[in-house]
């Protein structure tokens, strides 16, 4: 195999994988127009089949960019902030809905789309870096777009036991969720599914990479310059990836130069180029934490990493077909060392070293461990593509190639389809089984949606709302209001601004206690409306406080002056 030849993809051929991916962003389409069709009558998709308090979250800051603002505030906390939060991408989208007029939730999902032809074109691109097998290539983007773990088979268990703790609930894997928490992130089909950040920012980990590996074996230095704008750009859009590239990208040249491809000056000046390019990234966020004392008591927000065999059950067959196929690679180039390679390239050892030090780095003694799984599925689904290459050459093509692929993808996608139909049964009943978790409703009341409307109509910008939590995660990503409670990260001290609104919400309680939280909490405006009513539900069946005790927060309260009335739902605007 001839160097030049990798990295070379013909024009037929990327067609091909463009068509593909087009394909596979219109199929997860299909779920999001189950979803508006399963809403009743007068209500309203949110746009979120999973996850809905993040992407209300993203949905806040396109807002603020929509409204000309360059520097991101967190309008899910109440705390003292200094906003510096500063992201290109996000920017961008709240700009495009600004300009166009669509709604953030639109742009929010046609950014998906596109982000999604996006990845999957630019990690079949890092592929075809590695290697000119076009099987291999396409096999990689086939195993990347549908495969999952075997996370299936233990939410099973845990379902029918009923518990979940046990024997089978111990067991955290990271694609599905019942009673733990999944990671769209550390699934391909799940992040093309659901998140455009995540495609994205992917997508430009693939393209570091691609550069990265061309200037690591070149001659010339066209490569090192787009490898280093990228990260830059990539550092910005999600900074977490950049722990991940720079640790691969640097024992990657320390391997080129070992291996003779380039002096150890030469590597060191390369690498030191592309890490300095992309250095703007995190220190900017290092930056934004050190004058944003709210910013940076966020980013402490402790996101633990998964036991090691959760991650293993949660990559599945993958994760073990890639093992497979690392150890092909290893051993042909231990036994083919000095010689003419021709069935593989020595670069296909990149996808070992990024999957080994990615699940290394997943225990890394940083706050943000978990999230630094984001694109780890795609080396293991390059190894294991390796894998099945080898598989069917071994049974000298008794079997088709055909065969033995879709067999491993039927094996694996269970887990995707669980998910899907895990995400409609929480949306037939609006998200009301996951109130234990604080999920807000995916499908709001034409009364909440025009009460949001008359919000962002006339509330100022900043302006502080009390509302329950659940609320209080889609007030900011329709309206520029801040709220007490929102978010179990947004919202500094969440666990104390619950305590606050429960007291508040309280049936029967005394009207000094509620002036205090509402001269504590700064609140401009008092919502009352379906959520706030659940809440209290929630309290009357610990049948804590007398039936007859009045519910209206108002009661006692003559500085609470009725602004808004509609069906079942008032807002009251604080007179200070």
């Amino acid at each position: 195999m001839q160097a030049e030849q990798i990295g070379k993809v013909s024009r037929k051929e990327w067609l091909l994988v463009i068509g593909i991916a087009t394909g596979v962003m219109v199929l997860t389409l299909l779920p999001y127009g189950r979803a508006v069709q399963m809403a009743n009558p007068g209500e309203y998709f949110c746009g979120f089949l999973w996850g809905v308090d993040e992407g209300n979250v993203y949905l806040a800051w396109m807002r603020q960019a929509a409204a000309g603002q360059w520097l991101l505030a967190n309008h899910y906390t109440i705390a003292p902030q200094n906003p510096h939060f500063f992201n290109i991408f996000l920017i961008l989208l709240g700009r495009f809905s600004g300009l166009t007029g669509l709604a953030p939730v639109l742009v929010f999902h046609l950014a998906r789309f596109l982000g999604g032809i996006f990845l999957l074109g630019a990690f079949y691109l890092l592929v075809a870096e590695l290697t000119t097998n076009m099987r291999i290539r396409l096999t990689a983007v086939a195993i990347a777009v549908f495969s999952s773990g075997l996370g299936w088979i233990v939410y099973l268990q845990a379902r029918m036991s009923g518990l979940p703790l046990g024997a089978w609930g111990s067991l955290r894997p990271m694609d599905v969720a019942y009673g733990w928490q999944a990671q769209p992130e550390a699934v391909t089909f799940l992040s093309l599914l659901l998140n455009p950040l995540f495609v994205i920012s992917m997508g430009l980990l693939c393209l570091v990479f691609r550069y990265g590996l061309r200037a690591a074996r070149s001659t010339g230095w066209s490569s090192v310059i787009p490898s280093g704008v990228l990260l830059l750009i990539l550092g910005n859009v999600h900074t977490y990836d950049v722990v991940v590239v720079y640790l691969v990208l640097f024992v990657w040249f320390v391997f080129a130069a070992t291996q003779g491809v380039m002096t150890w000056r030469m590597a060191a000046a390369r690498y030191a180029v592309v890490a300095l390019l992309g250095l703007p990234g995190p220190l900017w966020t290092y930056y934004t934490i050190s004058v944003d004392p709210a910013y940076a008591q966020k980013a402490a927000s402790p996101t633990p990493s998964a036991m090691p065999w959760d991650y293993a059950i949660g990559y599945g067959l993958v994760f073990l077909l890639a093992v497979a196929g690392a150890i092909v690679i290893a051993l042909w180039c231990k036994a083919t060392s000095g010689q003419t390679r021709a069935k593989f390239s020595r670069e296909l050892l990149f996808p070992i070293v990024w999957a080994a030090l990615g699940f290394g780095l997943l225990y890394l003694p940083v706050s943000f461990q978990r999230k630094l799984i984001e694109g780890l599925h795609l080396p293991l689904c390059l190894l294991a593509a390796v894998a099945l290459v080898e598989v069917h050459q071994r049974l000298a093509a008794r079997v088709s190639f055909a065969l033995i692929l879709l067999v491993f993808l039927l094996l694996t996608v269970p887990s995707n389809v669980l998910f899907l139909a895990d995400c409609f049964d929480h949306l037939s009943v609006n998200n009301v089984d996951l109130l234990r978790y604080l999920m807000p409703p995916a499908y709001l009341s034409q009364a909440e949606k025009t009460a949001l409307s008359w919000l962002a109509a006339n509330a100022p910008d900043g302006a502080i709302v009390l509302s329950s939590s659940l609320t209080g995660s889609h007030i900011p990503a329709h309206t520029p209001c801040r709220v007490v409670a929102g978010h179990w990260s947004e919202t500094l001290d969440f666990g104390v601004m619950l305590r606050l609104v429960g007291y508040f919400y309280w049936p029967g309680q005394e009207p000094a206690v509620r002036r205090q939280i509402l001269q504590r909490t700064g609140a401009d405006f008092v919502y009352y409306g379906p959520q706030e009513q659940l809440l209290q539900q929630g309290m009357a069946a610990g049948g804590q406080f007398k039936p007859d005790a009045p519910w209206d927060p108002s009661v006692g309260l003559p500085e609470l002056k009725l602004a808004f009335v509609g069906d079942g739902l008032q807002i009251y605007r604080v007179v200070k």
